[in-house]
């Protein structure tokens, strides 16, 4: 219903002539600094060219998200998710477009994981006979994967996960056991609730020796070493109901701050087999006649995946940050507070941004997003030249990338 409040303006001096005041007063060039910073891969033109499409689509409105529930918001992520997907294919958009489209949209997917480590950690890990199996499946979506190495016992210490895949030479299978409650995968995104399968990282435990091949020998328990953190690709839940597999104890672990739509899980298993193949074998290898095994050239590459992701992270922390910064800075310009005292009462009060106090808030900010700016670029730069060593059988550089 109209009334009178739909003919009020701000008081003066409005705010759009307040920002247009401090830009005249600054001589930054303002799109040569744009092109600097952002023209690279041509992000300014992707962006102008998805963000139009993307605005054509009411689903994509945050205007009443926050006033739902989380289960509503997992949902609402999952529907904007497929819309995505759906005009992917109808504009015949490219990886760097759907990446530009997740970033506009601003709502992480519930199936992120799928796309970035899941993929990429099949691409870099698995054999050519394995990416020849999964990569189809992958990129046409008939299967959703997660990434599943965190545990609740342990995160940045990964030599000390606690889950065991214990290789079974008899039946050539990895039998995958959590012995503990910490053992239990923790805060896997995309796993939760959508994920059926993941990339699951547990201590290899190979026998030290095979027993003879008479009765008695068979029933007498094999002792086994570890050989450290592998990753290996596990279906968790049925294709048809969708249903944890028995064995597997995965789901939700419910609200947390941020990431709404997105279902972190945890994750149990019990004494659950596995087959041989389901080793990622490019680089380390299980002989499933004699289990013996032949490390890779260097151990840190099986890590490979967590530093393209984390390269990606500096990135978008820099887009992000820099938003919000952007935010605070035209805020902190147009809100005022007290009049100058060495001025008095006749002019306007003082610009907030205008306060030492708030600058020193402020403005160090600013310089961080700059400074994440160059450092993701300079991540990213390096993680290609090392991915492409490591590829060539050079791994050199990987000590300066992790």
């Amino acid at each position: 219903m109209a009334d009178f409040t739909d003919n009020l303006k701000p008081a003066e001096p409005r705010g759009s002539e307040t920002l247009a005041k401090e830009r005249a007063q600054s001589a930054l060039p303002v799109q040569e600094l744009a092109k600097h910073l952002l023209s690279r891969d041509g992000f300014l033109e992707r962006q102008e060219r998805v963000l139009e499409e993307l605005q054509k689509e009411r689903l994509f409105s945050k205007e009443t998200q926050q006033n739902l529930s989380r289960p509503e918001r997992y949902h609402l992520g999952l529907a904007r998710a497929k819309l995505l997907r759906r005009m992917s294919d109808k504009l015949k958009w490219d990886p760097e477009d759907y990446r530009m489209a997740e970033y506009l949209v601003d709502d992480v997917s519930p199936y992120h994981l799928h796309p970035t480590m899941f993929a990429t950690t099949i691409r870099e890990q698995a054999s050519e006979e394995q990416k020849a199996y999964w990569m189809p499946k992958i990129e046409k979506w008939e299967i959703i994967g997660a990434y599943a190495q965190t545990e609740l016992g342990h995160g940045s210490n990964v030599k000390g996960l606690e889950l065991q895949a214990k290789y079974d030479p008899k039946s050539k299978e990895f039998v995958l056991h959590s012995p503990t409650l910490t053992a239990s995968k923790w805060w896997n995104g995309s796993l939760g609730r959508t994920a059926t399968h993941a990339i699951v990282v547990a201590q290899l435990l190979l026998p030290q020796s095979l027993p003879p091949k008479n009765d008695e020998a068979q029933a007498m328990e094999l002792t086994y070493i570890s050989y450290g953190p592998h990753p290996f690709i596990v279906q968790v839940r049925d294709m048809k109901t969708h249903l944890p597999l028995p064995g597997i104890v995965v789901g939700d672990i419910g609200p947390k701050y941020g990431y709404a739509p997105m279902d972190n899980a945890y994750m149990l298993f019990e004494h659950f087999r596995i087959p041989h193949s389901a080793f990622l074998n490019r680089h380390p290898k299980v002989d499933p006649i004699t289990s013996a095994y032949t490390k890779p050239k260097n151990a840190a590459v099986v890590y490979g995946s967590l530093t393209f992701v984390r390269a990606n992270i500096v990135m978008h922390a820099r887009l992000i940050l820099a938003r919000a910064v952007t935010v605070a800075v035209r805020y902190t310009c147009i809100r005022r507070q007290f009049h100058d005292r060495d001025t008095g009462a006749t002019g306007p009060e003082v610009g907030v941004l205008d306060y030492p106090t708030v600058q020193i808030r402020i403005l160090p900010l600013v310089a961080t997003a700059f400074a994440l700016h160059y450092s993701g670029q300079a991540m990213g730069k390096l993680y290609e030249r090392t991915r492409k060593s490591v590829d060539s059988g050079d791994f050199s550089a990987l000590a300066d990338l992790h």
